[in-house]
């Protein structure tokens, strides 16, 4: 597969698989929109999605890129990757109170981002990122934790009720990134 086509796919894979959890946490009556004063301008709509595009690379080349395709060089690749892992869900920390699914969830979208590394590379991992990320803040939820609400202020205002990390840390979440997993080990196999 083309490096473009697989970057595109991955885009949309990450974007519709948070609109899967967004529809799910909508269909159990988990999303409460709160009334926001102002609206993002155009400008800035389109700053901070840029914003979050280029977040979503530089979370991926550190990660991915320097931890896992570096660090293997001198740990080995299953030691890189559990390091990535781990080092990936604590830099989530000060986002907001991370309950046990927000922790589960961190971990599975790391394992599942390293997948993509080590199967289609650095840019098709940030491309699933950033769709994830877009998606969410798109849709008006916050990105990785409420305490980033006022960094990243979204088009709207949404809340998962009872969630204080968001969707993120919703067993919705939890749902759709094991579904992900699941898909990525049956058809996506890396390239060791």
């Amino acid at each position: 597969m083309r490096l473009e086509n697989a970057m595109g796919l991955a885009l949309a894979a990450g974007f519709f698989s948070f609109v899967a959890v967004a529809v799910i946490l909508r269909q159990l009556g988990r999303v409460e929109s709160v009334h926001q004063e102002e609206r993002l301008g155009g400008l800035a709509f389109l700053g901070i999605a840029v914003l979050l595009l280029a977040m979503a690379f530089v979370e991926e080349g550190l990660f991915r890129w320097l931890i896992i395709g570096q660090g293997s060089r001198f740990i080995g690749l299953v030691p890189a990757f559990l390091v990535s892992v781990v080092l990936f869900t604590i830099a989530h920390r000060p986002n907001g109170r991370l309950s046990f699914g927000a922790v589960l969830n961190l971990l599975v979208v790391s394992v599942i981002l390293g997948f993509v590394f080590l199967r289609w590379g650095l840019w098709v991992a940030a491309a699933a990122h950033a769709g994830w990320n877009l998606a969410e803040w798109g849709l008006g939820f916050t990105v990785s934790g409420e305490r980033n609400r006022k960094l990243l202020p979204s088009p709207r205002h949404r809340e998962v009720k009872g969630e204080p990390y968001g969707p993120e840390g919703h067993w919705s979440a939890s749902l759709v990134l094991m579904v992900v997993l699941v898909l990525l080990i049956n058809f996506g196999r890396p390239h060791f």
